[in-house]
């Protein structure tokens, strides 16, 4: 599966696709869980946002104290161009972090 690049939504969708497991079709929210999952962040008892927010701890590597401040460390830790806003950060993360990496 090629990652899309014209919009954030389809980039973040590919980019989680690519490394779930899951039929490329299945929901986002769906990715994610799977994703999260194997990367030992994840159960059902825990919310989604909970497991993104533990896996963004991780690979930024350092404490980090709301949306924009966990995707800014986590760009930052994979060299990526910090963006101005959360959306900026996720989109340089999604288009930067080639699908064979797995942070």
């Amino acid at each position: 599966m090629a990652i899309q690049s014209n919009n954030l939504r389809a980039l973040e969708h590919d980019w989680y696709a690519t490394r779930s497991g899951l039929d490329g079709n299945a929901p986002l929210g769906d990715h994610k869980r799977a994703y999260y999952d194997s990367k030992g962040f994840g159960g059902n008892t825990k919310p989604l946002g909970q497991c993104e927010e533990e896996w963004l701890l991780s690979v930024g590597g350092r404490a980090a104290e709301g949306q924009y401040d966990l995707w800014s460390a986590a760009c930052e830790a994979q060299s990526v161009t910090v963006g101005k806003s959360v959306d900026e950060c996720k989109f340089n993360f999604f288009s930067t972090v080639a699908s064979g990496t797995n942070p």
